[in-house]
């Protein structure tokens, strides 16, 4: 009998290149978290949900991290993605998702760099904003936020994810434009003037994310968030994945 050994782990540099397999991927974050964060926004908004005949819009979807989950998952016609960078949707059909897939679904895709979810049509059930504010200046995150308030239907809810302001973050008041790879910090107190005088209500979420940005909730109406009391249903834990650990806390 032939015994199989276990592989040795990869040489650095050897890892180095395999990261540039699929740029796609890397471009959007780190590769290793690609289907981890895709699947963190993909259960939250069933948390929250979400159904096939929604009407989701992905704002700034990118190589469809999480509109490979979504697209299947939702109805003809229901998946929006929003992304000003062509080659990132277009790489993300041909290794993502397929044509076929995509003739099937009917998905839409808006390649603009207005930031406005408007543009992309109106009365969304959803819409999803992972790690976008992260990098945008005060000046952005107005014209997008109200581009929400305008885009949800009346008792739709937007969920987003911001970093809360610390020690050696950019301050919001100095920002404008869109700051990447650097980041932008938000103070609570500030950020919450900034969604309401946009038009919505919003609140934060304690739905985990590894890299520690908050998600929060936004809606027309008040009435359509969450009541804090169901907070202990939006953790969002991962079990048997070693740098989410702190998630079961």
């Amino acid at each position: 009998m032939t015994s199989v050994s276990s592989p040795s782990p990869l040489p650095e540099q050897t890892r180095r290149q395999a990261a540039t397999i699929a740029p796609h991927r890397a471009y959007v974050g780190p590769e290793d978290r690609y289907d981890l964060i895709g699947g963190m926004q993909f259960r939250l908004l069933l948390a929250l949900g979400l159904r096939e005949s929604h009407r989701l819009l992905d704002f700034g979807c990118g190589s469809l991290r999480a509109g490979r989950l979504f697209i299947p998952y939702l109805g003809r016609g229901n998946y929006h993605g929003l992304e000003p960078n062509h080659w990132l949707v277009q790489k993300a059909i041909e290794q993502e998702i397929g044509h076929d897939l995509v003739a099937l679904k009917w998905p839409h895709f808006h390649c603009t760099d207005g930031f406005q979810a408007d543009e992309c049509g109106r009365d969304f059930d959803y819409i999803l904003a992972q790690s976008i504010f992260s990098h945008t200046g005060v000046d952005l995150l107005r014209r997008a936020l109200q581009s929400f308030a305008r885009a949800l239907s009346p008792m739709g809810i937007a969920v987003a994810t911001f970093i809360h302001a610390q020690k050696d973050s950019v301050p919001l008041d100095d920002t404008d434009g869109w700051v990447y790879p650097g980041v932008v910090a938000y103070d609570p107190r500030r950020l919450q003037e900034e969604i309401q005088g946009c038009g919505l209500a919003g609140r934060p979420l304690p739905w985990y994310h590894p890299n520690h940005q908050t998600w929060y909730v936004l809606s027309k109406h008040a009435a359509a968030l969450p009541d804090p009391a169901l907070d202990r249903h939006f953790g969002g834990a991962i079990w048997r994945v070693p740098e989410c650990a702190d998630s079961l806390k």
